[in-house]
């Protein structure tokens, strides 16, 4: 009689459910190691690019929307106060793009109500495409293949366009809005100089908190991982935040110092920079997905992994 011992396995992530996330009491530094090593071979540069395209295909309804907006309650002032805060995070040729498109659409003579309903169809359906690409690409980043049905998917892809839109709202809202508040406050309380200077330290905090909270919400809905806990602060997000903002901004200096768009592209130079724009962000929002799913422990097998454990 032969006598067999128990081999013990490891469960696979399908087998072991998504509710128990496994760390192997690495530290954040290995972490961040294996979450870049994984980037490159998840070749996260090149799904940056397609996220950066679609996200471009959708800015024309988002403008649309943006001039109902303003026509029904603001004016041109708020405009160019919007376009001046967005000049604090986005290169100055993304930005004089966004302006002039702006004034063109303000010169037609379409209500401001059309412009809402027609630009509002046209961003639920584009951004809701949009997003769909993101979740596809959560899904790399994770190791997980997509099961959920069409109606689920756009669902999700909707909240999580709603959740990207409450934090952007949330940052550039109160950014635009503080000067004028701020300014009253200042005027009533006759300290002018001392309302600035607070309300200019209270603008970044304002800004973080619109950033972590759209990040939170995608990175929540978008990959297809049962159990997983909502956070507005994680590690992967304090990465990804921070990456962001020192990419454009060193970005944004490289464009203004020592690019040579202009010369190059010509006519096309703010798209150029938009769209490279765009793909920085991308980049930074996957590289914080990865650095989630390894601090989670929540990376499926690849297909070639698979294969071999088969």
């Amino acid at each position: 009689m032969k006598l067999v011992l128990p081999v013990a396995t490891r469960p696979l992530p399908s087998e072991a459910g998504d509710a128990a996330p496994r760390t192997g009491g690495r530290s954040r530094v290995q972490i961040v190691r294996a979450a870049v090593a994984n980037a490159s071979r998840d070749h996260v540069t090149s799904i940056a690019a397609a996220l950066a395209y679609y996200a471009f295909l959708a800015i024309p309804s988002v403008l649309l929307v943006a001039v109902g907006v303003f026509g029904l309650v603001a004016g041109p002032d708020t405009v160019n106060a919007l376009v001046d805060k967005l000049g604090t995070i986005m290169p100055r040729e993304a930005t004089d793009l966004v302006s002039q498109s702006l004034n063109r659409l303000t010169q037609h003579s379409a209500s401001a109500t059309a412009l809402v309903g027609i630009g509002g169809a046209l961003a639920i359906w584009s951004i809701g495409s949009a997003m769909q690409n993101v979740m596809w690409a959560l899904n790399t980043v994770f190791g997980r293949e997509e099961t959920r049905g069409f109606v689920r998917r756009r669902l999700a892809a909707w909240a999580m366009a709603f959740f990207a839109l409450i934090g952007f709202s949330l940052a550039l809202g109160l950014l635009v809005l503080g000067s004028a508040l701020s300014g009253w406050l200042g005027n009533a309380l006759n300290e002018n100089g001392l309302v600035s200077a607070m309300w200019w330290s209270a603008q970044w905090p304002v800004l973080m908190l619109g950033l972590f909270l759209a990040y939170a919400g995608i990175l929540y809905l978008g990959p297809n991982v049962e159990g997983r806990r909502w956070r507005l602060v994680s590690f992967g997000s304090i990465v990804a935040v921070a990456v962001w903002l020192l990419a454009s901004g060193a970005f944004a200096l490289y464009v203004s110092q020592f690019g040579s768009y202009n010369k190059t592209w010509g006519v096309l130079a703010a798209v150029v920079v938009l769209l490279t724009w765009l793909w920085l962000s991308a980049v930074a929002l996957l590289l914080g997905a990865e650095i989630e799913a390894e601090a989670e422990g929540r990376r499926g097998l690849r297909p070639a992994e698979r294969g071999r454990s088969v």
